[in-house]
């Protein structure tokens, strides 16, 4: 009885992985693998693509079928097959290299180079291609696959102890929708990341769903820069032509055409294109970008395309592949991104073809159809199924269009046991034993961090130099703030962050808390409390960092921060109430005090240096007087009660089991905030800030933020309830900080009534530096800004910015002009540091 029912599941498992198919392998004629070849069902879009070992696999219904095979540079393959339902048939195939005619061209005065006659015709039909397809949806096959090849032993003292090989796998499948213009949805079915069996992938099909007729290619992988065409209407500008040949496939003419930039730091690929005689499409594409011209991440990025014909002769990508090397560090490795796509349906561009007058002859008896409806597209973008990421061996078995290798299935295999291991309490105890130890580098330098990984419980202690600070209320500062947090699947749950301080020359000792929680739902839920005695800044967004400030005030004498004394309480809650508009809210009791300078030591070698009082100058208080009397105020208890609104118009998000993810809209973002005080204060507060980020091609892309406010009543204020802006008084720029000025005092024209403040910043990418010989190998970036404020105070304020970033890949300098009211107020350098 055993026996049979060993018998019986061998049996049954064996029927679950029968496939009806082909498989085999893909060779040259000289024997040599022909890696990622392309091999499809003739007169479909059910194809897949061969792995890196040239091996394939081609899921077939039953019955005859003609297979196409091609590759690169080499004729196309057609055979004919007989499948059975449930029967695999092995199939090899030998590609030859691709014989090319080579016309005997006699070029005379007026006569065009051939490869400039095909890429003229292509410019010519390059909108019509870019617009055929009104909508389309596919199966999607994406797969990721990172090696790294090279490692250093040690970077910076610190042992390095990942390996080389494969070092991220991961595999999804989905169904794939597009509308024009921009509409998309994306169901993922199925996804797998090799060693993390919780994971989820974020291989999304809607991240390559590129257009080859656009007049520029933008993508993430390919950094800032946005490369150019080889048939857009600058291409001749561009690139150079070389025509390599014609073939015959299926009874059209191919050309290959070589493209050859013309200059090195041009954002322009170099590669192959193959476009079809008389149609003027793409039929293949094989582009190649370098780090010289421009993209940051990798060293080289090469993209592969594919296409094949679908309903009434529209070609759609059939597979592409998108394949980097990277080095960095002493790092070096590389990788891919593959994606295979099948059952096409497609919509045309019914209007476009009507206007080429090309209606009639191409679909001829057909009725027009929309593919979708109005209900088929919503704000959720990408639905990550449930289970997902528990599909066994055998789904992946029967669905996975491309075979793994043997070093890919070792790495499913090794690294699922070493989750396992991984996972276990034994391991985990083990490894936070080592983590745990503390060293003379944690306590100087890095901080040290207790790690419970069972729990998912830890804390951690800041370290010794970045506890102290200087400035002249209380001297030298040594300020403690330990934090202990909670996490849920790594994603943090709660947190609590006491804070102790205390200042040697003011003798002041001072106490907070700060407290967080978060819900862990699809609303973005989380509460904050906290409360204690505590220094602030007058600007609540930290005018100055206490690093610059402490710099300043020991080399140079000038003592920016300005602070005083609160006890406080508070509670905030944020919440996304309905999709894209997101809810902060903060309630505060705090009884305020000023205080006052209590040393002035310093290590200024100018003997005339004198720190300027804690109260700081305002003008609306001071009247255009010297001294800073009107900035002061006595205790003061305030109730505040804020809300501010964040508004994104046509917010689109992904869902995957255990969380959501939003993206930015394409328009721009609105924040609306209101505030009142009560209590010793008595105010009401309105603004309204809008902000955006264009991508403006070539020329490079900007972000602008407008922002208006008034107080519209402030019958009882002090210079803590003010609106402050963001200034700046030192040559060090906060290059991470948005929405400030470079010149403008820090507190001289915070303002109770009514301004309007704006910010314009231009980043050109190298659109202007690549011109310049010698200085383009530099990859230096230009940047341009332009900063405004108007209140009854200032008047009109403008500063104008010009300056170089990317130097060194993270440093940043600018030169800035103040005016104010059409005469010239200031001027002066600003350094930064950031990426």
């Amino acid at each position: 009885m055993r026996l049979y029912l060993v018998t019986l599941l061998c049996l049954l498992s064996t029927l679950a992985i029968a496939q009806t198919g082909i498989r085999g392998t893909i060779k040259s004629s000289t024997g040599e693998e022909l890696p990622f070849s392309t091999i499809y069902i003739k007169g479909t879009t059910n194809g897949t693509t061969a792995n890196e070992k040239a091996h394939y696999f081609l899921r077939t219904p039953p019955g005859k079928h003609t297979i196409v095979v091609q590759y690169v540079g080499y004729a196309i393959l057609e055979r004919e097959v007989n499948v059975v339902d449930g029967q695999t048939i092995e199939m090899h195939f030998t590609l030859e290299e691709q014989a090319l005619q080579l016309k005997t061209v006699t070029i005379t005065a007026g006569d065009e180079n051939p490869a400039y006659r095909v890429i003229r015709e292509a410019i010519k039909k390059r909108k019509f291609y870019e617009n055929e397809v009104r909508a389309f949806k596919n199966d999607a096959y994406i797969k990721g696959l990172f090696r790294l090849r090279k490692r250093p032993d040690k970077i910076l003292g610190q042992k390095i102890t990942i390996d080389t090989g494969i070092v991220y796998l991961s595999e999804s499948v989905s169904k794939f929708a597009f509308e024009r213009p921009d509409k998309i949805s994306e169901r993922m079915i199925s996804s797998k990341v090799s060693g993390n069996e919780q994971g989820f992938s974020f291989n999304q099909a809607s991240d390559f769903n590129i257009n080859p007729y656009e007049k520029n290619y933008s993508h993430d992988i390919l950094g800032e820069r946005v490369f150019i065409s080889p048939i857009s209407n600058q291409a001749f500008l561009i690139y150079d032509f070389e025509w390599l040949g014609i073939f015959e496939e299926n009874g059209k003419l191919i050309n290959k055409i070589k493209i050859i930039p013309k200059r090195s730091t041009d954002p322009a690929f170099e590669g192959v294109v193959y476009i079809v005689e008389d149609e003027w499409r793409f039929h293949t594409l094989d582009l190649l970008a370098t780090k010289a011209r421009g993209i940051e991440f990798t060293d080289s990025l090469r993209i592969h395309q594919v296409f094949a014909p679908t309903q009434n002769d529209i070609w759609m990508p059939l597979s592409q592949k998108f394949e980097f090397q990277f080095g960095a560090f002493g790092f070096k490795g590389d990788g891919y991104y593959l994606g295979v796509y099948s059952n096409y349906e497609v919509e045309p561009n019914y209007d476009l073809y009507k206007e080429e007058k090309l209606f009639a002859s191409t679909f001829e008896g057909e009725e027009e159809k929309d593919l979708f409806s109005e209900d088929d597209f919503t704000a959720e973008v990408l639905y990550v199924e449930e289970g997902s990421n528990k599909r066994d061996s055998t789904y992946w078995q029967n669905i996975r269009p491309i075979p793994l290798t043997t070093v890919e299935v070792d790495d499913y295999r090794v690294k699922d046991s070493i989750r396992v291991v991984k996972e276990s309490v034994p391991y985990k105890d083990s490894v936070d034993n080592v983590r745990n130890k503390l060293s003379v580098g944690n306590v100087l330098l890095t901080g040290y961090t207790h790690y419970n990984s069972i729990a998912e419980k830890y804390w951690a202690l800041p370290s010794i130099q970045s506890t102290f600070q200087f400035n002249t209320v209380e001297g030298l500062v040594t300020e403690f703030q330990p934090t202990i947090w909670s996490q849920n699947d790594e994603r943090t749950k709660y947190w609590v962050r006491p804070s102790l301080r205390y200042g040697f020359s003011s003798e002041k000792f001072y106490a907070k808390f700060d407290a967080s929680y978060r819900f862990l739902d699809d609303q973005f839920t989380r509460i904050y409390v906290g409360g204690g005695s505590y220094v602030s800044q007058f600007n609540s967004q930290e005018a100055i960092s206490p690093f610059i400030n402490s710099y300043m005030t020991l080399f140079s004498g000038d003592n920016f921060m300005k602070l005083y004394q609160k006890s406080y309480g508070y509670t905030r809650f944020q919440k996304e109430l309905v999709n894209g508009i997101r809810m902060n809210a903060r309630l505060e009791y705090a009884v305020r005090d000023t205080l006052s300078n209590t040393t002035d030591f310093t290590w200024a070698k100018d003997e005339n240096v004198a720190f300027t009082s804690n109260l700081p100058y305002n003008e609306e208080l001071n009247g255009g007087t010297d001294g800073a009397i009107g900035t002061g105020f006595s205790t003061s208890k305030a109730l505040t009660a804020s809300v501010v609104f964040r508004i994104r118009f046509k917010q689109r998000y992904a869902t995957r089991p255990d969380m959501k993810f939003t993206y930015s809209s394409k328009y721009p973002e609105l924040f609306v905030t209101l505030k009142k005080g009560f209590a010793d204060v008595s105010y009401d507060f309105v603004s309204l800030r809008v902000t955006d980020d264009m991508n403006l091609g070539l020329s490079g892309s900007s972000t602008y933020s407008v922002e208006a406010g008034s107080f519209l009543s402030s019958n009882s204020m002090t210079f803590a309830d003010f609106k402050h802006f963001s200034g700046n008084q030192t040559s060090l720029s906060q290059v991470d900080k948005q929405y400030k000025f470079e010149l403008l005092p820090y507190y001289t024209f915070s303002t109770k009534d009514t301004y309007v403040e704006a910010h314009f910043e231009h980043h050109f990418n190298e659109f202007i530096f690549n011109k310049i010989p010698l200085i383009k190998k530099l990859n230096f970036q230009a940047v341009g800004s332009v900063n405004y404020l108007n209140t009854k105070a200032i008047g009109n304020y403008v500063e104008i910015g010009a300056g170089i970033e990317h130097i060194f890949k993270f440093m940043r300098v600018d030169y800035y002009w103040a005016f104010r009211d059409g005469k010239s107020e200031a001027n002066g350098f600003r350094i930064g540091v950031g990426f």
